[in-house]
């Protein structure tokens, strides 16, 4: 137990991973408990010695003789009824049925267990033992501890969606390997509605050793100050301007672009497109330029367009991976797993919806069929439903007044998916999220679906599983546009 709970870091104190790590105040708890365990041991054991002395001084003092020591018990002259300093003895007629008749002077000797002739040399050892516990507990227990920063990122999604998300629960963090493994995340559009709560949110991953925040705005600098503020080992810089922009990708390993223009009333993402396609493909010829390793993670929309247009540029460079030009769909599945979970009475946290297709509008397509417990909903509870998460954007644009788009919802959802593509670069396995990327599950060149990450980006895409009538529907009647809207992003990137 001391080697466990000193030892052992609290995020592998178990094998299992379905354990959740222990948080600050658990692991104090913890170790108090442990400190309590050994106490309780070293005083348990004193008081054992201690009786067992006055056991033999309580013999002595009686004057009782005890006969030569045999191998098996030690004879000593005692009446049946008689008392050893006050304390009574009794015995059963079962256990001395010779002196059912005989009166008590008459006794001549008792057997006496042999274990009553004192401490054991392994009771002797017990005490230093369990001292030195004890010295070692409240050594660890009032010792500064390194450090326990918060990682803003680790509840929001557990893969198997464990720990999947951007959780907020505090962890032991050693800052040596952090330097090792920390990566530069470059967020390309950090001052806008989604930039800044997105930067927010990475600068508490300590997954991220550098934030680079990069945008037009005269007021970037002053965004990434803001957040150098916040006390995590993660360092930031800001830069402003495209004559920085090289400089705030230098060195990145993810890349995330929520750069762009955003959604008004009555627009479409259709309308945000002639716009955004240009700065998106800015935004991805320098990366190519600087940082072509980099995994890319288009949060702009239209995605369904703007992905290919990231794609295609990076194929003129010649540095083109598919694997690592992703756009994000993980608004979606949060507002799937949002109202999943309330129409079910359950956790949203424990929901993990799967959608596919693309990020507009009727191209995204909820697997609800897929959900335990769905069979108890009508066909009117599913088509509502699905019509909500397809156009949930538009719910917060007329929401807002034309005030802004879905914004924080935005930057939660992709911040999460970044601290999913940061674990699998590190090398953990298992991780699947939902996301769009160039592949071969339908007759679309680009299609979202459940995708396994890795060091590499995208590493393999999941096949759709059987659907409903319903379900194949809304692919069917969906794949047209989606293949449009597909096409009319690389035909803009192969005009420039």
């Amino acid at each position: 137990i001391f080697f466990r709970a000193f030892v052992c870091p609290p995020e592998t104190m178990f094998a299992r991973k379905d354990y959740a790590p222990l948080d600050n105040n658990a692991w104090s708890c913890f170790q108090v408990l442990a400190m309590v365990a050994a106490v309780s041991v070293s005083v348990g054991a004193t008081v054992g010695l201690v009786t067992s002395s006055a056991s033999q001084t309580n013999l002595a003092s009686s004057g009782l003789t005890t006969a030569v020591r045999p191998t098996a018990q030690t004879t000593v002259r005692m009446p049946i009824h008689g008392r050893l300093s006050g304390n009574p003895i009794h015995h059963s007629d079962k256990a001395l049925p010779h002196f059912q008749d005989t009166e008590p002077e008459d006794i001549q000797s008792v057997a006496i267990p042999s274990h009553n002739r004192g401490p054991s040399i392994s009771a002797l050892l017990l005490v230093p033992i369990t001292l030195a516990g004890v010295v070692a507990t409240l050594w660890h227990a009032v010792r500064k501890p390194v450090a326990t920063p918060v990682d803003p990122l680790e509840l929001v999604s557990t893969t198997p969606k464990a720990p999947v998300g951007c959780v907020y629960g505090g962890h032991r963090i050693d800052y040596a390997m952090m330097a090792i493994s920390g990566k530069k995340v470059a967020v390309l559009g950090g001052a806008g509605g989604i930039g800044q709560p997105l930067a927010l949110l990475l600068k508490g991953c300590d997954m991220v050793s550098h934030l680079s925040v990069y945008d037009l705005a005269n007021f970037t600098p002053g965004v990434a100050v803001d957040l150098s503020h916040i006390n995590t080992p993660c360092t930031v810089s800001g830069h402003k301007g495209a004559e920085e922009l090289e400089a705030a990708l230098e060195g990145a390993d993810v890349v995330v672009i929520p750069a762009g223009v955003a959604r008004k009333p009555g627009m479409t993402r259709d309308d945000l497109f002639n716009t955004n396609a240009s700065i998106i493909a800015s935004l991805a010829g320098a990366c190519a330029k600087v940082c072509p390793k980099a995994i890319l993670v288009l949060i702009a929309n239209p995605v369904n367009s703007l992905v290919p247009v990231a794609a295609e540029v990076m194929k003129k460079a010649g540095v083109h991976d598919p694997r690592k030009v992703i756009g994000v769909t993980s608004l979606d599945v949060t507002r799937a797993n949002t109202w999943v979970g309330e129409m079910n009475g359950e956790n949203p946290r424990e929901q993990n919806v799967v959608v596919v297709g693309g990020h507009a509008g009727t191209t995204i397509l909820p697997l609800l069929s897929q959900v335990p417990g769905s069979d108890r909903w009508s066909d009117e509870q599913i088509k509502a439903l699905t019509n909500r998460i397809q156009f949930g954007g538009e719910e917060v644009v007329k929401a807002k007044d034309g005030a802004g788009s879905a914004t924080l919802s935005m930057a939660y959802s992709g911040a999460e998916f970044v601290r999913q593509i940061l674990r699998a670069i590190n090398g953990e396995q298992g991780i699947v999220e939902c996301c769009y990327t160039e592949n071969n599950v339908t007759e679309a060149s680009f299609f979202a679906t459940p995708t396994t990450l890795g060091p590499n980006g995208a590493e393999s895409v999941t096949s759709l599983p059987e659907l409903s009538a319903f379900e194949q529907e809304g692919l069917d009647s969906m794949l047209p546009d989606l293949k449009a809207q597909i096409a009319k992003g690389v035909e803009f990137a192969k005009s420039l």
